[in-house]
Formats: C-alpha cells, sequence, structure tokens
C-alpha cells in the first residue's frame, strides 16, 4: 500500500505533461497493477527471478523470454532506418504545436516504437506490441480487445473482468456475469483514465467525460455482442468487413473527440504546474 501511494504521487514532480502522463500510465496504473497481481502470484511478475529483471518488467512493457538464448532472426533489425528521422521530426513538431497536434504526435511517436520492432528486443526480454493496426478493428470489443494499447487491455482482463466473472458467474449466470465484468472493467479503465489526466492538468478536477467515454463504449460493446448473437440466431446476412471498420474507426474517433480530446484541452488552457511543486488543490480534491 506506501508503494501505491508512492507511485500515485510520482508524476507530480515532473514539470512537463508529457512526462506527467507517461509516468501516471506506466507506473502509477499499469506497475501498481502488475504489483497487484504479483500479491495474488499472478501476471508477468512472477517470471523474474532477480530484481533487475523484476524492475524492468514491471515498469517497462516488457516480459520475460520464454527461450532466453533463442537463435537470431536471419535480418535482425529492432527500428527500421526511416524510424529516427521520424521521432526526431515529431519531436520537434510537438514542441511547436497545439495540444491537438501534440497528442497526435504522441501517439504516432508510440505507435511506431511499439509496432516496429516486431515483438523482438535484445538480451533477455520480449517487447510488449501495444498496438495492432487499431484502423482495422471491425467491431468495439475487437477495437479495445485485440487492437488498441493490448498491455492495459490484458492487465484490465487480469485485474478486473477476470476476477468479476469468476464471482458472478455461480450467482446470476455465465451471460450475466459477462454483461457485468465487461461494464466494470471498462468502469475501471475510465476512473483510471481520469487519474491520468488528473495528473496531466495539474489536478484539475475531473468533469468525468472520461470515464463516460470508457462507459459509453462499454455498452455497445455488449450490444455489439448481443447483436452479434440475434444475427447469428436469425440468419440475418453478414455485413461487409469494410462498412464495419469504417464505422468502428469513425465511432471511435467520434467519440474521443468529444469525451477525451476536449475536456483535456479545456483543462491544459487553464493550469500550469511545475516539478517539485504539485497543485495543493488536488491534493485537498
Amino acid at each position: 500500500m506506501p508503494i501505491f501511494y508512492i507511485f500515485y504521487i510520482l508524476p507530480w514532480y515532473y514539470s512537463s505533461a508529457l512526462a506527467r502522463g507517461l509516468s501516471s500510465f506506466f507506473i502509477t496504473w499499469i506497475t501498481s497493477f502488475k504489483l497487484l497481481l504479483f500479491s495474488f502470484h499472478q501476471g508477468t511478475l512472477v517470471s523474474p527471478k532477480n530484481y533487475i529483471d523484476f524492475a524492468m518488467v514491471a515498469v517497462f512493457p516488457l516480459k520475460m523470454k520464454e527461450k532466453l538464448y533463442s537463435p537470431p532472426s536471419p535480418n535482425p533489425k529492432l527500428v527500421p532506418g526511416f524510424v529516427p528521422p521520424i521521432l526526431i521530426l515529431l519531436i520537434t513538431f510537438y514542441t511547436n504545436s497545439t495540444i491537438f497536434l501534440r497528442a497526435l504526435a504522441l501517439a504516432l511517436v508510440l505507435y511506431i516504437v511499439f509496432t516496429s520492432s516486431n515483438g523482438e528486443t535484445l538480451c533477455r526480454y520480449e517487447l510488449l506490441q501495444l498496438f495492432n493496426h487499431p484502423y482495422l478493428a471491425t467491431s468495439v470489443q475487437e477495437f479495445w480487445g485485440r487492437r488498441w494499447n493490448r498491455m492495459s487491455s490484458n492487465i484490465l482482463r487480469q485485474t478486473v473482468y477476470e476476477p468479476t466473472l469468476h464471482c458472478l458467474k455461480g450467482t446470476v449466470g455465465v451471460g450475466p456475469a459477462k454483461v457485468v465484468a465487461t461494464i466494470t472493467t471498462l468502469v475501471v479503465s475510465g476512473i483510471m483514465h481520469e487519474l491520468m489526466f488528473y495528473h496531466i492538468t495539474c489536478g484539475m478536477k475531473p468533469t468525468w467525460e472520461v470515464t463516460w467515454f470508457f462507459v459509453l463504449h462499454g455498452f455497445c460493446m455488449v450490444v455489439e455482442t448481443g447483436l452479434k448473437h440475434l444475427a447469428r440466431v436469425k440468419g440475418w446476412p453478414s455485413v461487409k468487413p469494410a462498412v464495419l471498420i469504417v464505422w468502428t474507426v469513425g465511432f471511435a474517433c467520434l467519440t474521443s473527440y468529444w469525451l477525451l480530446v476536449l475536456p483535456v484541452w479545456r483543462s491544459t488552457q487553464l493550469t500550469q504546474c511545475s516539478a517539485g511543486s504539485p497543485n495543493i488543490h488536488a491534493f485537498n480534491r
């Protein structure tokens, strides 16, 4: 519990909104959840056999290689040659642009870094692939479950979805239990994103629009699953994948701009903070 508190206050000691956001995501959220799983002898932190490996897997999007001395690939290339110039361009662009374009540049940097390595790193670790072509998702469930930020999806499934499903399926049945587990998982995801934006905006009072974004997507996932089941029962013709992709990506972009980008943009216009001196009002709220 003291470690969770230390991880919570850590982002306040960075003056950069980018640094606060990254530390809030990777340490305050993901590392805390990994440690919670480890407390029950579950998750990726069970594999490391020494403290260095434990710390690396806890903080970074890494996991221990199953075969430590596996033969190298015939053409080992961790990062394509065009990636460093693109990263330099995007970082330069990030420092001279509006909040919306900064967010876009950051997303592109993360996408390039976490999809260009093909899941390989040097030494004893394997880099987790965060994004798996999210623009090809044919449903909201596929978008969140298998394509967008798979690290947070996996950690939420292990810490929230599976325990909730396990507790409820014997009482209310598997179907209702899956519905409750899905909504609960998305609510927790929304709360953790609220905490991230709380750090980024230096303790501005949450509007809870970010949480509603994930609740909305959770309900859409439930409705989507019900419609798929009804279509199979009724024998309805399947919808073309191109139509589903346009609908899914369009829905994700529209709702994220409405409930994610605009609230953060409004908040960042109202507050600034410096390293080592977090907004005192943030702790009082």
